[in-house]
């Protein structure tokens, strides 16, 4: 059989411009995805209300979570295997995606079975009917991480950014409408959850449909080697994305629990507002996870220092000016979603700089997936347990606010591990000169927006504060905004 010689490089000549651009395509459909996913919440506020909307929240950051483990931690390990098939002659590429297809399915299907059984049997009738009709969805979105993992080892971002960015939000958004003209009701929200989906997983597929020109349905048999190998990577790399996904949620989890859909619904909506920080991270991962793991494997964590650094530099500058737009204006544009939801202004708050903290220095525990994934699973068991006890705390006294200072209480305490460990284990420093200079000019921002009467004005002048005074720091230290470290280093 031929050899399959058509993959496109990730990291080209210049591996830092590279991803950067990448990230720059990313982006742009996140800025799209964040106008859909806005126009969604304002219907779903609007049409159902904060009840309905709580309960479709918690089901659905159920079956995210179910996702975690459903996908098998394909869209990280998928790149490795790939890269062993395109030196052998003996098989194609892309029948290693459809092993991976097959065992992601079949784990999907049956947790979707298992959630749909329990949901009846423990939760409340509400949150059962929302579980119950999305659990068959985890397989759509643990098939979509997959296909868009297999595009991105093929250099095609693009897939990404209209799948998740544009397909999927503006299906899900024009469904929820649609349902609720058809008087679903309740279910007018999983409804759109499926179209959302649906669409989005055709796109995928089409992505390495067309870019893996010898797919060869005919001849394709199942590998038991093959499906061994992916079961084997799945392993520790599976339990860490679960326990991740909890740690990134089990704030939600516990307002569902202690407050009710209602406040669920406003905290929810807190929690969507806040995301476009989380995407900026998002918007490199495609190029950037597997561009790190290209440089952890030729030079080591030592000498990939460089590398992450810059890395989170650059995310850290482009996500605090969102961090500060949300001090300046989040109060009216919470208040726009409709009466009541004003109230998660300072959730609203605390969620965006829990964001910036996770997603900006959490670059760092890419190191740990590739040499010593067991160390990431130890950390944020630690993080979780904390996140467990200030939410325990501060929920019944503080409500949903209580809430946002458990999870940022738990993200600060995992980014302390984390610079901790690798400092002492790996020889990683934490990288205080590249973020020293950002932070500060945002600390400033904030001040001057929280002074200032009127959300537009109050945006306007802080963020040219911020601009000025990060370019000034630019120009006095002599450091950019480019990413360096990305190339290969001689041996």
């Amino acid at each position: 059989m031929a050899r399959d010689t058509s993959r496109v490089k990730n990291v080209a000549q210049d591996p830092g411009r590279t991803i950067t651009r990448g990230a720059e395509a990313n982006a742009a459909g996140l800025l799209l995805r964040f106008v859909a996913r806005f126009g969604f919440l304002f219907i779903a506020a609007r049409l159902y209300g904060a009840h309905l909307y709580g309960a479709f929240v918690v089901a659905a950051a159920l079956i995210e979570l179910a996702v975690s483990v459903g996908s098998l931690a394909t869209k990280k390990t998928l790149f490795p295997m790939l890269d062993g098939a395109e030196d052998s002659s003996a098989r194609p590429a892309v029948h290693i995606v459809l092993d991976a297809a097959l065992l992601v399915t079949a784990t999907s299907l049956l947790l979707a079975l298992i959630i749909s059984v329990g949901a009846w049997l423990l939760a409340p009738p509400d949150i059962a009917a929302a579980l119950t009709l999305l659990a068959p969805m985890i397989a759509g979105q643990a098939l979509i991480d997959l296909c868009l993992a297999a595009s991105r080892w093929r250099g095609k971002v693009r897939y990404e950014v209209v799948s998740r960015s544009l397909i999927e939000p503006w299906f899900l958004a024009l469904g929820a409408i649609a349902a609720f003209q058809l008087g679903l009701g309740a279910h007018g929200l999983a409804a759109g959850y499926w179209c959302g989906t649906l669409a989005a997983l055709v796109y995928a597929v089409s992505g390495v449909a067309r870019h893996y020109p010898n797919l060869d349905l005919r001849h394709y048999r199942p590998n038991r080697a093959s499906l061994q190998a992916i079961l084997r990577a799945a392993g520790a790399n599976s339990v860490n994305d679960f326990l991740n996904a909890l740690y990134m949620r089990i704030d939600l989890y516990f307002v569902g629990l202690l407050l009710g859909p209602g406040p669920t619904g406003i905290y929810g909506m807190a929690r969507q507002v806040a995301t476009p920080i989380r995407q900026v991270r998002q918007s490199f991962d495609g190029l950037l996870v597997p561009a790190v793991a290209k440089v952890i494997g030729k030079n080591g964590a030592a000498g990939a220092t460089e590398a992450l650094a810059s890395a989170a530099r650059l995310i850290l500058v482009i996500q605090l000016p969102l961090l500060i737009t949300i001090l300046a204006a989040g109060w009216p544009l919470m208040a726009l979603l409709g009466p009541g939801f004003e109230a998660g202004y300072w959730p609203l708050v605390i969620l965006a700089m829990a964001e910036v903290l996770q997603s900006s220095l959490g670059i760092g525990d890419l190191i740990f997936v590739y040499l010593k994934p067991r160390i990431s699973l130890y950390l944020t068991l630690i993080s979780i347990t904390a996140g467990i006890i200030t939410a325990l705390l501060l929920i019944p006294p503080l409500g949903i606010t209580g809430a946002a200072c458990a999870l940022f209480t738990a993200y600060a305490l995992r980014s302390v591990l984390r610079f901790a460990v690798l400092r002492h284990s790996f020889g990683v420093p934490v990288p205080h000169k590249h973020l020293v200079g950002p932070l500060f000019a945002a600390g400033v921002a904030a001040g001057v927006a929280l002074t200032i009467p009127g959300p537009m004005l109050a945006v306007a002048v802080s963020l040219g504060t911020y601009a000025a005074l990060l370019t000034g720091w630019l120009k006095v230290t002599g450091q950019s905004l480019a990413l360096t470290g990305f190339a290969e280093q001689p041996a």
